[in-house]
């Protein structure tokens, strides 16, 4: 039966490492009380002994798939790849488990007593025998303690679910919570939120942020400049039955202005050139939307047997399709192309045409891009080592040079999924595959030629069901919404390779904990969302106790302080200030706009640049300050034009509470209500819930009186004095008409002037919120 094992005499330094920093652990299941009897699991004792220790250091050089020992049984998964331990793991055993005279031939080949062929690596009796000595007995009778990885994040302090739910609406959403989903959380806590989560995940502004996370993944908006949509593919290939500008034959009718709702027939075809741009461009994101709003495994986004297309992209690929509203470019529906083997995202034109390929690359681009977006695996890293190249002298070194075959390998078999699309994506049934390549297939099956003509959809039957599919799905989002990457495992001699180890560790066995969950959920994504967002990776905030530079290191990634993207800080000013900065009521978002700030405040144009920023520069900096500026201006005095039930901003106060009489007394009950309303703004503005007697609210109080004092006496000066100070706003921040409709205000609420100095005042106080730091990240 299975048994508990004595800590100390197996585990390594790095497990040790750890334990010191979370005390004894008594594992789960183990018999014993004391430190020595703490048990650890099967799993991490592979990690932190067989693999780290024995088979990473003296196996693997010869026992991987390109290596002398390629075609034994023991053939180990490169640490680059998305679930190598577990997969590292059961290809040991199933050598460990071989016995020759009743011993393991994983303690016989190394110790040369039967024939090895690279000699005798491993010394009876020396370290490395023990831990592998141990591994055996462990095959034989595994342990029942599990893996334990909350013990790693012992003293990390993680957001409150009051704190989650606010992050979790503004990170989902783009909004605040109500007070019914605060009030919920606040007497139910972790329970409360979970329910709350579900219904964010059903929401449709999620899909939205879905589409985004998703987009910065495929990069297929590119496309969504313009021409790039219709033209490029179009001039590239003659793709039969493809119009993307069928509506240059329509002839003028009234008719068709008013039913797209269009000013003028110049405006209809630039209107239906860009709903038509949006179907074609957006299909790839459409169909992640599609499959999750409609409750479908999250692997149909490969095996879709169909794409997607608007009321207008519809008419560019001549395709009959029934839509409820065929002026609307946000439906799209479900369609088949004939003739054409739909695989989900990768038999989208867009997908194509973004991975682009040429008669030298031969899909390859496409294969690397399977692997990184699909299985979590940077297929560069599989050789990541100089390349001497005089050493490439074989003929067809992709098939029989070792510094080739260690990534063509894997690259090639799965570039031929894509051999019958051409260089932007054309399908062409009778396109070749070359002989002289790798052939066709996965994860060491090879494709039968029957199945040559629709490969791609042969490929995504393997795809989606190989376990690093759901692994790569959970990194996605883990770089969504915590804008990190996955960590990846430490090399043997790195710096500080026990901490970084912990920390891999920690995260992947958590990792695959979500993804058997995700797989058992038949690939609900919605599930993956909720874990991440419950876990410290995303609700870390601080560290109880001291923080040595060992633990420092562990914990690097924890972080709920996430730099906002352009997106991001675009729907939280408006979700906090009610109001959008953009150029007047319906012009341009400033951080929306790649020709505006979009790409200087770290942005992604989906083209040339394709990585965000996350850690602000000057140039950020300044777009920050003008932002807080001119929302200040904007947002408040429309706040106090509103009835104080209506307010966002200033429910506590009016322009009349001054904090001090014309002869310099307090106004107890004005300063009580402003630091009110300051507390309100804590709140509101930066999530911080703070008593009324904290020092920060303090802090904000004394810039508003300072502030305050400084406009009154200037007001007060001589109409002479160059530095009197005027009863006026400034232009942009009077109020006159609704933001809106753009409707004439009643005279009560109009909004030009500031004779108590409060509205600016008050102003000084927004800028001050809006450029916080707190309000900047997540």
């Amino acid at each position: 039966m299975p048994r508990g094992r004595r800590l100390h005499s197996y585990l390594g330094a790095a497990g040790l490492a750890t334990l010191a920093t979370m005390g004894a652990v008594a594992g789960s299941g183990c018999s014993g009380s004391s430190a020595d009897e703490a048990c650890v699991s099967d799993e991490m004792y592979f990690a932190e002994q067989t693999w780290s220790q024995v088979l990473n250091a003296s196996c693997i050089g010869c026992h991987n798939p390109q290596g002398i020992a390629g075609n034994t049984s023991l053939v180990l998964k490169n640490s680059s790849e998305a679930g190598f331990l577990s997969a590292n793991m059961e290809i040991f055993k199933q050598v460990a488990t071989l016995e020759q005279g009743g011993e393991s031939l994983v303690l016989l080949k190394p110790t040369q007593k039967v024939s090895h062929g690279g000699g005798n690596v491993i010394k009876e009796g020396s370290k490395e025998y023990e831990i592998l000595t141990e591994m055996v007995r462990r095959y034989k009778e595994p342990s029942a303690c599990e893996t334990d990885t909350t013990a790693f994040f012992q003293g990390v302090q993680l957001a409150s679910a009051p704190e989650t739910l606010r992050m979790a609406a503004l990170e989902l959403l783009g909004r605040l919570p109500t007070e019914a989903e605060e009030k919920a959380v606040d007497e139910g806590g972790m329970e409360a939120l979970d329910v709350i989560l579900d219904q964010y995940l059903h929401e449709e502004a999620f899909y939205i942020r879905l589409k985004e996370i998703y987009g910065d993944v495929f990069n297929t908006d590119r496309y969504l400049m313009g021409e790039d949509a219709m033209g490029v593919i179009q001039s590239n290939r003659a793709m039969e039955g493809y119009e993307p500008r069928w509506y240059n034959g329509l002839q003028y009718d009234e008719a068709l202005i008013e039913k797209y709702g269009a000013e003028s027939w110049s405006d209809l075809v630039n209107t239906l050139r860009r709903y038509t741009v949006q179907g074609v461009a957006r299909e790839p994101l459409e169909l992640v939307a599609h499959v999750v709003r409609n409750d479908r495994p999250f692997t149909e986004i490969l095996t879709a047997d169909y794409m997607l297309v608007n009321p207008f992209s519809a008419k560019a690929y001549q395709i009959e399709a029934e839509f409820q509203n065929e002026a609307d470019p946000t439906e799209f529906v479900e369609v088949k192309r004939e003739g054409y083997p739909h695989s989900g995202v990768i038999s989208s034109e867009m997908w194509l045409a973004r991975h682009p390929t040429s008669e030298t690359n031969l899909n390859r681009h496409r294969s690397r891009m399977v692997y990184q977006a699909f299985l979590g695996t940077d297929i560069l890293k599989l050789a990541e080592r100089r390349l001497d190249t005089s050493s490439v002298a074989d003929f067809n070194p992709t098939r029989n040079n070792i510094n080739c075959t260690v990534c063509h390998f894997n690259v090639d078999p799965v570039a031929g999924f894509f051999q019958k699309f051409g260089q932007v994506g054309n399908y062409n049934p009778e396109r070749q595959w070359p002989e002289t390549l790798i052939p066709p297939g996965f994860n060491g099956q090879s494709m039968v030629q029957d199945d040559f003509p629709t490969a791609n959809v042969w490929g995504v039957q393997r795809l989606a069901y190989d376990p690093r599919f759901a692994l790569a799905q959970i990194y996605n989002v883990l770089t969504g919404v915590t804008g990190q990457k996955q960590l990846l495992a430490p090399a043997p001699g790195e710096d500080n390779f026990e901490n970084k180890f912990q920390a891999y560790l920690a995260q992947y066995y958590m990792f695959n904990e979500i993804a058997d969950e995700f797989i058992a959920s038949d690939y609900d994504i919605r599930l993956v969302f909720k874990a991440l967002i419950k876990s410290p990776y995303f609700r870390a905030r601080n560290f109880g106790g001291d923080l040595t530079p060992e633990r420092q290191q562990e914990l690097s990634q924890l972080t709920s302080s996430r730099f906002l993207t352009p997106e991001q800080l675009h729907r939280k000013i408006w979700a906090v200030s009610g109001y959008p900065w953009r150029e007047g009521r319906f012009g341009t978002n400033y951080l929306l706009s790649t020709e505006r700030y979009k790409l200087l405040y770290g942005g992604v144009d989906h083209l040339d640049v394709l990585q965000r920023i996350g850690e602000p520069n000057g140039i950020m900096a300044n777009v920050s300050d003008r932002m807080a500026n001119e929302m200040s201006c904007r947002s408040v005095p429309r706040d106090f034009s509103l009835p104080q039930e209506e307010r966002l901003l200033f429910p506590n106060v009016d322009v009349s509470f001054e904090p001090q009489d014309r002869n310099g007394f307090d106004v107890d009950p004005a300063i009580d209500a402003i630091k009110q309303n300051i507390q309100y703004l804590h709140k509101r503005v930066l999530g911080e819930s703070l008593d009324i007697s904290h020092p920060e609210i303090e802090r904000t109080y004394q810039l508003f009186l300072a502030t305050w004092q400084e406009g009154v006496k200037g007001m007060a000066k001589a109409e002479d004095d160059p530095e009197r100070i005027s009863r006026d706003l400034p232009g942009d921040c009077h109020v006159n008409e609704e933001f809106w409709t753009s409707k004439p205000l009643p005279e009560e609420m109009r909004i030009n002037g500031d004779e108590t100095y409060t509205i600016r005042a008050w102003m000084a106080v927004m800028t001050y919120m809006l450029s916080d730091y707190r309000f900047l990240y997540q």
